[in-house]
């Protein structure tokens, strides 16, 4: 089977598409053929070397890829409801060696969802990471209301823009932040009003935000608290080290000084947020915005061009046929 892997940590350039044996399923895991698999931002970090001293963080040859969506083709044993020719998706944890680009892969059986059949394979790839983060900040974290005021920066991105999605079906006022060249997009996602960070500062105008959502991480719980109300709730995605020590430390600082709060998030990826994506997804609240469908053999490129961070909406990988032409 063909798989996308590397030897070392590095730029996409040291990516290479191998051939391996094909992966068996040990007692309560399910073996998929891999229709589709999202790149996230997180990708590129781990293939950077960026993770590598996390504890239990396995260190190259890898993979790459965690969200994925395909067919189970082989049961290793263990009770589950999980079952050959079933439709399923869901995302494998970063610190195996195993990534999802890949034509078949193995995965417990906790690690997957049953796909329904309107939900294609692509749009299930693009929900779980991306989709899940968004979902879990705005409901979760900062239990966003219908009434109050949001920004989200990165508003076209592969958060964000689930993210003004979300933030619009519970109501709330949505400010997003992103490039001129996105603005018409994120409006109409369901944004109220955009700003072009080229040429605005958010953190220096008058109005007052009930959450700022910064998931592009382009500012800090320090920089944006003046536009907070009294009571609230800056977070971000942590997309580096930085980040997270600066918003673990503003979370004890705005305990100690203030009724405004600084949320260090720690993501719940599994599939009690997924299902919530699904209804969401079944009910035309959510919808994913594909950038583009692309082939093993584009990853590296893709992912030089996401560590510019200008991207619109989720880029996937498809392996697989549509379900029709399949032969496993």
């Amino acid at each position: 089977m063909r798989a996308l892997r590397y030897h070392r940590y590095g730029s996409p350039d040291v990516l290479q598409i191998e051939e391996l044996p094909e992966p068996s399923p040990a007692a309560g895991q399910a073996k998929v053929f891999v229709g589709a698999v999202t790149l996230n931002p997180l990708d590129w970090k781990i293939l950077a070397g960026h993770v590598r001293l996390l504890p239990a963080f396995r260190s190259p040859p890898r993979g790459i890829g965690c969200d994925f969506a395909g067919e189970i083709v082989g049961i290793g044993g263990g009770a589950s409801e999980r079952h050959v020719g079933e439709r399923v998706f869901g995302s494998l944890l970063p610190f195996g060696r195993d990534g999802a680009c890949s034509e078949h892969i193995v995965v417990p059986y906790e690690r997957l969802l049953p796909l329904p059949a309107e939900v294609d394979d692509i749009q299930a790839a693009a929900l779980p990471i991306a989709g899940g983060t968004a979902l879990q900040v705005l409901t979760d974290e900062t239990h966003l209301a219908a009434g109050q005021r949001v920004l989200i920066t990165g508003a076209a991105g592969g958060v964000g823009h689930f993210a003004v999605q979300i933030a619009k079906h519970l109501g709330a006022y949505v400010v997003a932040v992103c490039s001129a060249h996105n603005a018409d997009f994120a409006r109409s996602l369901g944004a109220d009003e955009v700003i072009d960070y080229a040429t605005q500062d958010f953190t220096r105008r008058d109005e007052r935000f009930d959450v700022v959502f910064d998931a592009a991480c382009a500012s800090s719980f320090t920089a944006s608290r003046r536009v907070l109300t009294q009571s609230g709730r800056y977070v971000n995605t942590g997309g580096d080290a930085a980040s997270v020590v600066g918003t673990a430390a503003s979370a004890v600082l705005a305990r100690l000084t203030s009724r405004q709060r600084a949320i260090s998030l720690v993501l719940r990826n599994g599939p009690p947020v997924w299902q919530r994506l699904l209804d969401l997804v079944g009910q035309g609240t959510l919808r994913p915005h594909i950038e583009r469908v692309i082939s093993l053999d584009e990853v590296a490129e893709a992912l030089r061009a996401m560590v510019t961070g200008h991207g619109r909406g989720k880029i996937v990988v498809r392996l697989a046929s549509p379900r029709a032409d399949r032969r496993p």
